[in-house]
């Protein structure tokens, strides 16, 4: 069973989260392939040994967040990069940084969009049973 975060992890953890959206905005603009998309950092997890960050992502529209995930991942040395020259001086060792697709996000909104589907109940139908 995995320990929770202690206090360094999540602040570092949000520190992390905030630089990187910060990247990821930068890239939406310098690369082609990821304009007219929506990418959201919607969460980062780091371990207790903060070398390894793991970020997930939302991309909209959802049929492109596995290319998003992919053309990321490919990049993560130039992300790694940037995300060094801003905490170098927080961190004895630069953690890897690897992005996920995050798929609990994706099926809170398929059950949202289900839900919304649903035709209301019956007026034949006891509310109270």
């Amino acid at each position: 069973m995995a320990r929770p975060p202690n206090l360094r992890q999540q602040r570092f953890a949000a520190e992390v989260k905030r630089i990187l959206s910060d990247i990821i905005r930068e890239a939406i603009e310098e690369l082609p392939e990821l304009s007219g998309l929506l990418v959201e950092l919607s969460d980062v997890r780091v371990t207790a040994d903060l070398q390894q960050v793991r970020a997930y992502l939302l991309v909209s529209p959802a049929q492109k967040q596995e290319f998003v995930v992919r053309l990321l991942n490919q990049h993560q040395k130039t992300i790694r990069y940037r995300l060094a020259q801003q905490i170098r001086n927080q961190v004895k060792v630069m953690p890897t940084v690897r992005f996920f697709a995050d798929e609990v996000e994706l099926r809170a909104r398929r059950v949202e969009e289900i839900l919304k589907n649903l035709p209301p109940p019956g007026k034949d139908e006891n509310p109270n049973s």
